[in-house]
């Protein structure tokens, strides 16, 4: 019994030990400024990957007319936009098949619906 409980002490304190147990912080950068500069280039970057605007006018799934408040789809470096949510989903599965459906400035729908 007395091995028992010892055992069983001895593996709470290697388990609590662990659990506990903390990285070093790294203390080379600075907080403050030079974090700050890094968020921010960190933002920057991802507000000029995210576009905001479809460059088509037209849906290349319905070929109707694109809807702003409908998420965008980025094909090729084009940010697609669409009539509703389905045609999104629909553009995400098969995209170089719906991106063909549009002429080269993306204001007339060429394929079939």
């Amino acid at each position: 019994m007395k091995k028992f409980f010892f055992l069983s002490v001895v593996l709470f304190a290697v388990v609590g030990f662990t659990a506990f147990a903390q990285e070093t912080p790294d203390t080379t950068k600075k907080h403050g400024e030079e974090c700050h500069h890094d968020m921010q280039d960190t933002m920057k970057k991802v507000s000029e990957e995210v576009p905001t605007t479809a460059w088509n006018t037209v849906c290349p799934v319905m070929g109707k007319k694109v809807n702003p408040k409908v998420k965008l789809e980025v094909y090729n470096g084009k940010a697609y936009g669409f009539c509703c949510a389905g045609c999104d989903a629909k553009f995400a599965k098969d995209p170089e098949k719906y991106s063909k459906n549009l002429d080269e400035d993306g204001t007339r729908f060429i394929g079939k619906k």
